[in-house]
């Protein structure tokens, strides 16, 4: 639920050809408006300016020191590009961007579908939520706007949507673009990057020209093309999710009984096709992140070694997880590289992330678990040592990172950034080695060739395909009792993954998955051999 002032801002409204504008300066102390005493809306080569030599604030009650300049393009009938800068007295945080004066209208999800707005408005953020710092709205006449910002980086970008309360537009609604400078960089002014706002788009076609900028700004590459996609990765169709151990210490597998269900596979399917990936290989899921070894309860270092040198005398490929923003900040090493890595918002509030309820207290207490920035040098070398040791010493030729999808405006390390180059760093030398994540945004597309993703908590636009492929996530389940193995949730209804592109068929398994799953086992085994076949034939 959004939450809102208690009176009227009184922001002025500006009109410009068939949008009714307002706009906002955030700093980190307070709200600002536009002047009116000192606003100017002229017509200039194509569009307009606006400007205003001083700022408002508290309603209109007060001024202060600042400017606004916002040029504003008119590019076709009613799309307009605002390239807007501001100046004020106090760092700057963010500048928003108000559609206003709007009849009753339903926003639209990734995938297009309608949401109404609820009676405490909706937010939506990029790129924790929204994937594409776009949004579509839809007016109950059938007309939609679309908004989307063609920024370079990777900064936030915040949707809202609600009723308006208070003052002279009381009754209808308003969407709010809001872009957030990079928290590194917050200072007295801010150049926005630009905004499209349209009328009457057509959401695919929109959303296209959202994919051809961000091909250029972000470096994404289509699949086919992709330099970090080891050629063995290519063969890949079939995805074993071989639960290890849980955070209670619960054992689903021993390395041997991974072995044997890797073996199983390999009879069935050429082993070359195979990827066999490993949550909870280390030991106590989560609670043993930061510390990585082999887990001498699963079979400890020669059981972890039998099951890498097996699997790939087989042609099976060995992807173990990695925890790649989470470490153990009650364990005995985490002072040498946690407290100077953890992840923050911008005004250093330090993150805790989702908190699940690993001891089933209903606490969801979890001060053990650090949430820690890749982009961090002393947590990025300590991923480098470890995980690049494991692989050169087992030779497993694939790594997960869990958790990749999270991202805050960290004020001192840049989570993209920090991807980009731990990849490197661990590819470096290894130029075999797959680098998989979890979930994707646009800036991912271009980091990972390769996520874990469910089909069905969120739909997956079927454009993902053209950069990247998806198995499936461990909270899809295994299919004999529905067990998420290591996952939190603990149980889910087991769905196959959609036999299609970009997803890879992938089966999970617990303690007695095989025995008791045999006919689902054999259904995922046959979409692989389906695979192979159009592989074989070129298609």
């Amino acid at each position: 639920m959004l939450q809102f002032y208690s009176f009227d801002l009184n922001d002025p409204l500006i009109r410009l050809a068939d949008w009714n504008l307002s706009f906002q300066i955030i700093t980190l102390e307070n709200v600002y408006g536009l002047d009116p005493d000192t606003l100017r809306v002229d017509e200039a080569a194509g569009g307009w300016t606006v400007s205003c030599s001083r700022l408002s604030w508290a309603g209109q009650q007060r001024r202060a020191p600042g400017s606004f300049h916002a040029d504003i393009v008119r590019e076709t009938g009613s799309r307009l590009r605002l390239k807007i800068s501001a100046t004020a007295s106090q760092r700057i945080r963010a500048v928003k961007v108000l559609a206003r004066n709007l009849p009753e209208f339903d926003a639209l999800d990734p995938v297009f579908q309608p949401r109404e707005i609820p009676e405490g408005g909706l937010l939506d953020r990029y790129p924790n939520q929204n994937r594409l710092p776009l949004a579509v709205i839809r007016l109950r006449d059938g007309d939609t706007l679309g908004f989307r910002n063609e920024d370079p980086l990777v900064r936030a970008k915040r949707f809202a949507a609600y009723q308006e309360r208070m003052g002279s537009l009381a009754g209808s609604y308003t969407f709010e673009c809001i872009h957030e400078e990079d928290a590194r960089y917050f200072d007295t002014s801010i150049d926005v990057p630009a905004w499209i706002l349209e009328r009457g788009v057509q959401p695919e076609r929109f959303q296209e020209m959202q994919l051809a900028f961000a091909e250029q700004a972000h470096g994404l590459v289509r699949w086919e093309d992709r330099a970090d996609m080891p050629a063995w990765a290519r063969d890949i169709v079939l995805c074993l999710t071989l639960h290890g151990m849980h955070w209670s210490g619960y054992i689903f597998n021993t390395y041997a009984q991974m072995l044997e269900i890797v073996r199983f596979a390999a009879e069935r399917i050429p082993g070359r096709h195979i990827l066999a990936y490993l949550p909870g290989w280390e030991g106590r899921y989560y609670w043993q992140a930061g510390d990585y070894r082999p887990e001498p309860e699963l079979g400890g270092e020669d059981g972890f070694a039998r099951l890498c040198d097996e699997a790939r005398s087989l042609g099976v490929h060995v992807m173990p997880m990695f925890a790649g923003t989470c470490a153990n900040a009650w364990a005995s090493n985490f002072h040498h590289f946690g407290p100077s890595s953890l992840m923050k918002s911008a005004t250093r509030n330090v993150f805790l992330g989702n908190q699940p309820d690993w001891d089933i207290s209903r606490a969801r207490d979890t001060g053990w678990q650090a949430w820690l920035n890749v982009g961090a040098p002393a947590w990025q070398n300590e991923l480098v040592r470890q995980i690049g040791g494991l692989a050169d010493r087992y030779g497993f030729d694939a790594v997960f990172l869990d958790c990749s999808e999270v991202w805050v405006n960290d004020p001192d390390f840049n989570l993209l950034e920090g991807y980009r180059q731990l990849v490197g760093r661990l590819r470096e030398g290894r130029q075999h080695l797959l680098v998989a994540g979890e979930d994707w945004w646009d800036g991912l597309l271009g980091v990972f060739p390769l996520f874990q993703k469910s089909a069905y908590a969120r739909p997956v636009p079927e454009w993902v395909g053209r950069y990247a492929r998806i198995f499936g996530h461990i909270q899809d389940s295994e299919p004999s009792r529905g067990s998420t193995g290591v996952f939190e949730s603990g149980f889910e209804p087991y769905q196959p993954l959609p036999d299609r592109e970009p997803y890879l068929p992938t089966i999970a398994f617990t303690d007695g998955t095989l025995q008791g799953a045999k006919a689902e086992i054999e259904a995922v085994l046959e979409q692989a051999r389906r695979r192979i076949k159009r592989m074989e034939q070129g298609q």
